[in-house]
Order: structure tokens, then C-alpha cells, then sequence
């Protein structure tokens, strides 16, 4: 499935699913679409599933 994301310089693009985390945690992205409509990444809730890939060492035992 491909997703319309908007990077931080403005280009808009349409890049497989699979690579939205990556780039939302990379912070290359400001926005994407999702049916209902632009979501502004850090405003508005995002899941992420690499989000404790990035920020070091599990605190979790």
C-alpha cells in the first residue's frame, strides 16, 4: 500500500507503508495522509512501531 507523505522541504511523494515508521522516527516527514485526512506529525498521535529502536537501551525487565 502506498502513503502520501510531505517532506519537511514540502515535496509530496507516495512511499510504501512499510517505510512510514522509519521516516516518522526519523524525523523526514512533517505529514502524511490517512483517510481521514493530513496528519501533522507531532501534533496529532501517531503509533509507531520503531519508536525504542532510536532512544537507547530497554528500561523494561
Amino acid at each position: 500500500m502506498l502513503i502520501r507523505v510531505r517532506y519537511k522541504d514540502g515535496h509530496i511523494d507516495l512511499i510504501p507503508s512499510q517505510n512510514l515508521d522509519e521516516l516518522i522516527v526519523m524525523s523526514k516527514i512533517d505529514q502524511f495522509e490517512r483517510s481521514a485526512g493530513w496528519v501533522v506529525v507531532g501534533r496529532d498521535p501517531v503509533r509507531s512501531t520503531l519508536r525504542g529502536r532510536y532512544y537507547g537501551r530497554e528500561r523494561r525487565s
